[in-house]
């Protein structure tokens, strides 16, 4: 029996409605078929060279998710979609 990512797809798309509210991306979340692990592409306002992919992962002592980056660390907010989508948006939209 396939698994179901019904969680990790909820808390992908609270964080891209938190990145709305943000501005400046382009989102989407894929799950590959064959009902692979979803996944987030962000793009920040500065094209392709400012993306990131973002994961999800379950947390087995209380069964909730966190954003993972594309180097393996947690997205920091513990969870929460909104603290993930901050973070987001100073990663792929730095102030320079």
């Amino acid at each position: 029996m396939a698994r179901s990512y019904d969680v990790e797809i909820t808390w992908l798309e609270a964080v891209v409605e938190a990145l709305e509210a943000l501005g400046q991306f382009n989102t989407s979340i894929t799950q590959p078929y064959g009902s692979g692990a979803p996944f987030l592409h962000v793009v920040g306002h500065g094209g392709t060279r400012l993306a990131e992919t973002i994961r999800v992962r379950r947390v087995t002592e209380d069964d909730s998710v966190r954003g993972v980056w594309s180097w393996e660390e947690d997205v920091a907010g513990k969870g929460d979609p909104v603290e993930a989508a901050k973070a987001i948006h100073r990663v792929t939209c730095p102030r320079m």
